[in-house]
């Protein structure tokens, strides 16, 4: 189902005690974003507080469990922060890497005169109204031992000391710096992530989400033109017109231009294009009312939430089998980059899902069959079609066509 593949369903499966958690294996939890038809149990904030807003880029390495394993990684991404008209009161939006896109704010407060920040533990990062449990901020440290044959161990202690994370504030050029976390994600094999810092636990039992550490927000200052750099078109998964469930599109936004200066997201939207540079439409009637846009949609913001668009992946409502399909042999992105009335965009950049198609004339009837190949939707070659199959035919005059058969 299309709410257990989310990127923030993410957990290790995990004996609880006292003092931690230790991990082995994997499994995912249902887990969806606050949205304003849900009433939470919980204190979330999901509209932007008032006060002064400056706009961070992230900085910092991560870990983060799932039903496939963990991946470790440098932190990328916008960290959005308000602060109060009162002096005191900070508002921080989206402070794990991992739930970037949840839109959900956590209280702090500036203390040592305005040069740190504290951000209470406990907070929730999000949570499934549905299901009654969520995600919370904790401090502690985690180490993934790779035990071979795809087995790893997951270990993660809970600090049952720390009430709160602390972030320095850099007077001379703005910084904020985690405090007190340390860890590397180029840590030797088998002894994989050993690193402390803040992390997010499932609140129903304390298991393992994600962990980051050596955490640093850069201001990213007022935006000016720029040609953003090329997105990352990384996979397509077709839910068949037998399955249950909905075609995505995972790809990746690089937050820089191509001169490598960091771009503001608030300016940055993105485009889907399908075979010959064919602009894809999220039409209302089709997508509206689930995501909360009035019209249709050929520019989607960054970051934009809703039921069907998530911060690295779009659904679509639509099978790209039978006789309608969304394209014939490619799928792709465009990143648009508009600071006041100057728009600025990066090459499409396409994931080729299927052979590209080759056109049959009135003629192909008298050419003489060379060859015929079936491969898989993952490109592998088969002996015979099997399910969905892409049929591959040379022809004598060495032109080929492609067809999509079921068998």
């Amino acid at each position: 189902m299309k709410k257990l593949t989310l990127l923030i369903i993410c957990v290790a499966v995990a004996m609880c005690a006292s003092a931690g958690v230790k991990s082995h294996g994997n499994a995912y939890r249902p887990m969806d974003k606050p949205t304003k038809n849900h009433t939470s149990r919980v204190d979330i904030i999901t509209e932007q507080p008032e006060g002064t807003v400056v706009n961070y880029l992230r900085g910092g390495e991560y870990l983060l469990s799932s039903l496939y394993g963990y991946d470790t990684d440098y932190q990328t991404g916008r960290v959005k922060v308000v602060y109060a008209d009162d002096g005191t009161t900070v508002y921080i939006q989206d402070i794990l890497c991992y739930a970037e896109g949840t839109g959900v704010w956590v209280v702090g407060e500036l203390i040592e005169d305005g040069t740190m920040i504290s951000v209470p533990l406990g907070q929730y990062v999000a949570f499934n109204e549905e299901f009654g449990y969520g995600v919370i901020l904790s401090w502690g440290s985690t180490e993934v031992i790779d035990l071979g044959d795809d087995f790893y161990w997951l270990d993660y202690i809970a600090d049952d000391r720390a009430e709160e994370v602390i972030y320095a504030i850099d007077p001379e050029n703005g910084t904020i710096t985690m405090v007190g976390s340390e860890g590397s994600v180029d840590n030797p094999y088998p002894n994989n992530c050993v690193a402390t810092g803040l992390a997010g636990i499932w609140s129903d039992d304390g298991s393992v989400a994600t962990i980051e550490w050596n955490s640093v927000w850069t201001p990213l200052g007022e935006a000016v033109p720029a040609v953003p750099a090329n997105p990352e078109a990384l996979d397509f998964f077709d839910c068949g017109v037998a399955e249950e469930g909905y075609t995505r599109f995972d790809f990746n936004i690089n937050l820089f231009d191509v001169d490598g200066n960091p771009l503001d997201p608030d300016c940055l939207t993105y485009s889907i294009f399908t075979d010959d540079d064919e602009l894809f439409t999220f039409d209302y009637d089709t997508y509206g009312l689930n995501n909360g846009f009035e019209t249709d949609m050929t520019e989607i913001p960054y970051g934009y939430s809703g039921y069907d668009f998530y911060l690295r992946r779009v659904y679509f409502y639509r099978t790209n089998m039978g006789d309608n399909p969304m394209f014939d042999w490619r799928i792709g992105i465009q990143v648009n980059y508009t600071v006041g009335r100057e728009t600025n965009k990066s090459d499409i950049v396409y994931l080729e899902v299927y052979p590209k198609p080759t056109a049959v004339n009135e003629l192909s009837a008298a050419k003489a069959v060379t060859d015929v190949r079936y491969y898989n939707m993952a490109g592998q070659q088969m002996a015979q079609p099997s399910g969905l199959t892409i049929q591959v035919t040379t022809y004598s005059d060495g032109t080929t066509s492609a067809t999509k058969v079921i068998k």
